[in-house]
């Protein structure tokens, strides 16, 4: 595990680059398609939701004093046997975004989207959508820094950014909800995070769809890990066109197996402080990593 935590860590950047400039590439073509897709998003009425995973319930957060929910944390009461929560890190994507906010609305379920600066500052009509659509965003830092490798001051500068431009984009604010890339967290940042009442999500279950090569791997992962955990918080990257495509195949399993969706909501919602943009990336230093990799 330790090995695959530090391939992660060396490879994930390079990823979420990547994405970054097919996402770039694709943008103007996308944006008349995407700004339509958000006008429209709560007009449609012709998807029936009888047969639907649905959403089982909404569970309600209460961030004062910040909360850390996932394997890694002691364990805090959120979910019941065959209850998951769906999350999704790293984007928005403009074209894997949309796939898999169709893929949810065609099962009436809602999901959680854990977002990075830079993404949203480059597409803030995909992010509108997300949330038009009903779904909770949350963040991911700026720059998706190792938090581990910073100072405190850096990290408060990734996570503030975050939420500036996150509160600017989103015509209902942004979630309470972070979650460390890399799930590295140490223990100065989550108390920070603490102050500012802010929960931390970590995952139960990881679909690895940032390093299967194919949609059935993917669902193989989630399914593997749901049998052996029974429940739990699972995680997704929404840059992953795998992931996109796996989604609609995954969550009608989901139903078939008696698996219930919960979708989490803030209590509060967010003070926003001032906070400027990181500068460019400095090289990191490798940093010990939590018990699971990517994000």
């Amino acid at each position: 595990m330790k090995k695959l935590l530090l391939v992660a860590a060396l490879m994930l950047p390079a990823l979420v680059a990547r994405a970054e400039t097919e996402a770039a590439r694709i943008a103007a073509a996308s944006e008349e398609v995407i700004a339509t897709a958000t006008d429209n998003a709560v007009t449609d009425q012709s998807i029936n939701c009888s047969d639907g995973l649905g959403v089982t319930r909404v569970a309600e957060v209460d961030t004062a004093g910040g909360g850390e929910y996932g394997e890694q944390y002691r364990p805090t009461p959120l979910l019941q046997d065959k209850e998951v929560v769906l999350t999704f890190d790293d984007g928005p994507h403009p074209v894997h975004t949309r796939e898999i906010l169709d893929a949810l609305a065609a099962e009436c379920t809602k999901a959680t989207f854990f977002y990075v600066g830079r993404m949203l500052k480059n597409f803030p009509e995909i992010a509108k959508q997300v949330q038009a659509e009903g779904h909770t965003v949350g963040t991911h830092t700026y720059s998706h820094r190792n938090l581990g490798a910073t100072s405190l001051g850096s990290a408060e500068q990734q996570i503030e950014s975050t939420f500036n431009i996150a509160d600017e984009v989103l015509p209902d604010g942004v979630a309470p909800f972070f979650r460390f890339p890399y799930l590295s967290d140490p223990k100065r940042v989550r108390d920070y995070l603490a102050k500012r009442n802010i929960a931390v999500f970590g995952i139960d279950v990881d679909s690895w769809d940032w390093r299967v090569r194919s949609p059935e791997m993917v669902i193989r992962n989630v399914l593997t890990g749901l049998d052996r955990k029974g429940k739990g918080i699972i995680l997704f990257h929404d840059i992953q066109a795998r992931t996109a495509a796996a989604m609609p195949t995954l969550l009608a399993e989901l139903k078939k197996r008696g698996y219930k969706v919960v979708h989490i909501v803030p209590k509060s919602k967010l003070e926003a402080v001032a906070a400027v943009e990181p500068a460019s990336p400095t090289p990191r230093k490798r940093a010990r990593q939590r018990k699971t990799a990517n994000h």
